[in-house]
């Protein structure tokens, strides 16, 4: 079978036809990778993993005490009522000395025959190859990624090729890394020009995969994404790169370490971007945010969609030099409200700043010494500052992609 235009369905779906009867394959951890429409035979085991789209744990146990984990041809498993599964046959599926799944074929009352026998090693064999030959284009691990983690692509399916070009990958944890451009004071986010993003998208590919712990990355005019595993020196690895494909500075957010697991990366995404978009406008944050440092930003993200801006603030903004009362106390409140700190981060005398102080609270009519007034100003300050940019963190916790952060 030439391999140009096959993809793993279609391998299934000539099998059973060929067989009359329903086949499926799943990978070594046991998730479902892909099966045939045919399914006359399906016993309530197979039932129940399309269903959940992986094998149950008590059933993947049961199989590999069979042999299966280290066979290297066809292997018969009897039937087990209280699993409920029947005979069938498992055929590995190797590449390379290493076993990416298993083809199961059902065999209850009907064993396979010998021309059946090798048409099923036949298809593990072309599964094989289309799960672990190398990417015939470079770019192939990158538009994996993607499709991992972006919500509106078919992730089951990436993360099942990804494995299956690197098993090691299958048990790793792994970081999300995305930033943003930013300005030099970080106050606003700025969209990449045409020129901008092509450069990147040739440049920081390349850039990356000399990293070996780099799984894939990709740009987009409003965002890089790098997907690596997880390592201390992830973000610093991209924002090398970053500093040498581009003329401009970026805002990095870095999310928990995760598996690999499709659920799991595309939380790990959003909690990367939404630390990238608040690195990106408020330069108290460091530039290269953890998901775990990102403060206030991880309340707001969760609140419910705004209507107008919270007014605790409109006495303030109303007020003659709001400008520097706003940056006084949103300084006051990141420092811990420590004058002194903020006294020298202003470049001011710290008898300016407890004037500056005295008068936003008289203008406020606030007790500063209150530290839920304080708590709630400074969610007022954080939120302000994503108003003013125009940025709602919650549209990318819901939408993914839909908001060019």
């Amino acid at each position: 079978m030439d391999l140009p235009g096959v993809d793993l369905q279609e391998v299934l779906e000539g099998l059973a036809e060929r067989l009359g009867r329903g086949v499926f394959a799943d990978s070594v951890d046991g998730r479902l990778i892909a099966y045939s429409r045919q399914d006359a035979r399906a016993d309530q085991a197979r039932i129940a993993s399309i269903l959940a789209r992986r094998v149950a744990p008590e059933l993947r146990a049961w199989q590999n005490r069979h042999g299966i984990t280290t066979a290297t041809g066809a292997v018969r498993l009897p039937a087990n009522a209280t699993l409920g599964i029947q005979a069938r046959l498992c055929v590995p599926i190797r590449h390379g000395g290493r076993c990416l799944g298993y083809l199961w074929v059902p065999e209850d009352g009907e064993p396979l025959d010998g021309t059946a026998l090798k048409a099923t090693a036949d298809a593990a064999a072309v599964l094989a190859r289309l799960l672990g030959e190398p990417a015939d284009a470079p770019g192939e691990r990158d538009d994996l990624v993607r499709r991992l983690l972006e919500p509106d692509q078919p992730g089951a399916s990436a993360r099942d090729r990804l494995t299956g070009l690197d098993p090691s990958l299958i048990d790793a944890q792994v970081l999300v890394c995305a930033a943003v451009p930013t300005v030099r004071g970080r106050d606003r986010v700025r969209a990449m020009s045409a020129t901008e993003f092509q450069s990147l998208g040739a440049a920081l590919p390349r850039a990356l995969r000399t990293d070996p712990a780099y799984v894939g990355c990709f740009v987009t005019t409003g965002h890089v994404t790098a997907l690596s595993r997880h390592s201390s020196h992830g973000p610093s690895v991209l924002d090398r790169a970053l500093r040498r494909a581009a003329r401009r500075p970026f805002a990095i957010g870095v999310s928990d370490p995760t598996p690999l697991e499709v659920p799991a990366v595309r939380e790990a995404y959003r909690q990367a971007r939404v630390a990238a978009g608040a690195a990106a406008l408020d330069p108290a944050l460091p530039r290269i945010l953890p998901w775990p440092d990102a403060g206030p930003y991880r309340i707001l993200m969760r609140t419910t969609p705004p209507g107008p801006p919270d007014p605790v603030l409109a006495s303030l903004e109303r007020a003659g030099d709001s400008a520097a009362m706003l940056r006084t106390l949103e300084t006051y409140l990141d420092l811990g409200c420590d004058v002194q700190r903020t006294a020298a981060t202003l470049h001011l005398h710290r008898t300016t700043v407890y004037y500056r102080l005295g008068r936003i609270a008289e203008i406020l009519g606030k007790d500063l010494r209150d530290g839920l007034v304080r708590s709630h100003l400074h969610l007022a300050l954080k939120a302000r500052r994503l108003n003013r940019a125009g940025i709602d963190l919650r549209a990318v916790t819901q939408a993914g992609s839909a908001v060019s952060l």
